[in-house]
């Protein structure tokens, strides 16, 4: 037998990576979260946007990564998956409202901190939101015929000017009295006299506010007044450039801040379609495939005569599948890119489809075209709708929170 020792093995030490936070059954890890940390370091730097102190910076990233995972998760949970495909076209489309190639609009992104790939999960995210709220809380808002009249006389006094705005939301929970409303209504007075004396607007944000926009120092950027809420849009309109309000809406109370305005200049005449869709997501059980049969199968039997208007009744899972897949008149602008297409170019009466919406699709109906200046009165009615679904996404993201398991492993 030899009495020779095994060669010596040379062991390297492994970094294990540690876990910050659980949600549920996910995890989120310390590179996660050095990673997510340091992008958006870099991005505020490069927006000259001061940084808050470390400690606060790392637990504001963490709190958002945690609300993501758990919109993720819900959104997977019944079927809600955005494509590559999908992110692809909504950039094309933010590129094209800004007159620039997708090159150009991405060489524009790197100089506010943002990586293609960085900005690609972003949208994705928004996309998804967008969807959940479209699925989940949006079917359920009503909106007064008052109040779209008092946003169409708003968005008209702005005559097409453009605001660059930053926000803090501190939100009211729908169980507030007015003892707690007060409350809140005094922090966000508290904190607008921290600004006047000097504190910036971006580090107050990034500190206090409870949106999405929280982590960029509360920048919205340009908005025309048909981008924002009608509060803002009432006050902007009589604010100075630097002046700081505060607000106090139903669902929360926000500070905003005017950066900037330009002032209007008459649009140019817009193309409106009218149309009726029906609109089918897929789920869990039925893939997009099964969704693309299953509209073709109703595209046959409308090609037989039957009616569009009971079909969407019966089957479109879209918001306006009461009134018969009516959307009433929309700009073309407004609409996804392969929906527009065929929007301009399908003859009167035709139905055509399926066509990719969000992350559904549809088959639709064009029934008149017209050219229009300003907002119509469905736009409008939509830009309320999702904005106030959007006020009740909010609160029902916190009863998700609150109805999950989350664990956080260390401080930050």
């Amino acid at each position: 037998m030899s009495s020779a020792l095994p060669p010596f093995i040379s062991v390297q030490p492994v970094t294990i990576d540690k876990i910050v936070a659980v949600v549920n059954n996910g995890i989120i890890t310390e590179s996660e979260l050095d990673q997510r940390v340091k992008l958006l370091a870099e991005r505020l730097s490069a927006q000259n946007v001061a940084l808050p102190p470390e400690r606060l910076l790392r637990r504001r990233v963490l709190n958002q990564m945690v609300m993501e995972r758990l919109e993720l998760q819900y959104a997977k949970r019944i079927g809600i998956h955005v494509s590559d495909a999908e992110v692809a076209a909504a950039e094309a489309t933010l590129a094209a409202r800004n007159k620039m190639s997708v090159a150009q609009f991405e060489h524009v992104l790197s100089t506010e901190g943002f990586t293609p790939h960085a900005f690609h999960q972003r949208l994705r995210r928004e996309l998804t939101i967008r969807a959940l709220i479209e699925r989940r809380i949006s079917r359920g808002v009503t909106i007064s015929k008052a109040s779209v009249e008092r946003f169409m006389t708003e968005e008209r006094a702005a005559a097409g000017s453009r605001y660059k705005i930053a926000e803090i939301t501190l939100s009211v929970p729908a169980t507030a009295g007015q003892a707690a409303r007060s409350r809140i209504l005094a922090r966000a007075r508290k904190i607008a006299e921290s600004i006047a004396s000097g504190e910036s607007f971006s580090q107050a944000a990034i500190a206090h506010s409870e949106d999405q926009h929280a982590l960029e120092g509360g920048q919205l950027g340009w908005r025309r007044a048909d981008n924002l809420r009608p509060l803002f849009v009432h006050a902007v309109t009589r604010m100075q450039v630097g002046q700081v309000r505060v607000l106090a809406g139903r669902e929360a109370v926000y500070l905003i801040k005017l950066e900037n305005r330009k002032e209007g200049k008459k649009q140019p005449a817009t193309l409106q379609v009218r149309l009726r869709q029906i609109v089918l997501q897929p789920t869990a059980q039925m893939s997009a495939a099964m969704v693309h049969e299953k509209l073709k199968d109703l595209e046959r039997r409308l090609q037989k005569g039957q009616s569009f208007g009971a079909l969407a009744r019966a089957y479109s899972e879209a918001g306006d599948a009461m009134r018969g897949g009516k959307t009433g008149w929309v700009s073309l602008g407004s609409l996804p890119p392969a929906l527009a297409q065929a929007a301009q170019s399908l003859p009167i009466g035709t139905v055509g489809g399926p066509y990719a919406v969000g992350h559904g699709q549809a088959l639709i109906e064009v029934e008149a075209r017209r050219l229009r200046h300003g907002l119509t009165r469905s736009a409008a009615e939509r830009l309320l709708r999702m904005r106030k679904g959007s006020a009740l996404y909010v609160r029902w993201l916190q009863t998700l929170r609150d109805d999950a398991y989350i664990h956080y492993t260390r401080n930050d």
